[in-house]
């Protein structure tokens, strides 16, 4: 099989690179994307990762690239959240209906009706497995952040 381990770079209207791992690399087969805005900032992650048929997606928040965390509080987060995560999903060629398990952990359970109604929104009716929990705290102060698992 062929050794490829691919990051671009999608923040800031930077251009894509691609890099190809020597044969040697214990990643072989792994694909990774991440964005220059988490390099300069040295963030150790990739938004997602690609193996086997598998994709997982790191946790999103509700952020607008080059703007930071949205304004207004769960509902206006958890739907740029669910636009970040379509917008990865997307660049390893799936949609949501390829998610099979998600997690979302709140600032506060108290808005866990409030995500939930908008969380649909994103789905046709056919949801993914979830897990749901209240965490101390959240990068950047956010309000909610979801990781997700899909299947090729």
């Amino acid at each position: 099989m062929k050794h490829i381990l691919l990051a671009s770079c999608i923040a800031l209207s930077l251009a894509a690179c691609q890099t190809t791992a020597p044969p040697s690399d214990p990643a072989a087969n792994i694909h990774f994307e991440t964005s220059a805005v988490l390099k300069e900032q040295d963030f150790p992650l990739s938004y997602f990762t690609e193996a086997d048929g598998w994709v997982f997606l790191s946790g999103m928040l509700g952020i607008v690239h080059g703007k930071g965390l949205i304004e207004g509080g769960i509902t206006p987060e958890t739907r740029q959240t669910m636009e970040n995560i379509k917008e990865n999903l997307a660049k390893a060629g799936l949609t949501t209906s390829n998610l099979v398990k998600c997690t979302a952990i709140l600032a506060d359970m108290k808005d866990w009706p409030a995500f939930n109604e908008e969380y649909k929104k994103h789905f046709n009716g056919t949801y993914p497995a979830r897990t749901a929990f209240q965490a101390a705290g959240l990068a950047f102060n956010a309000r909610v952040e979801v990781e997700c698992i899909a299947k090729k």
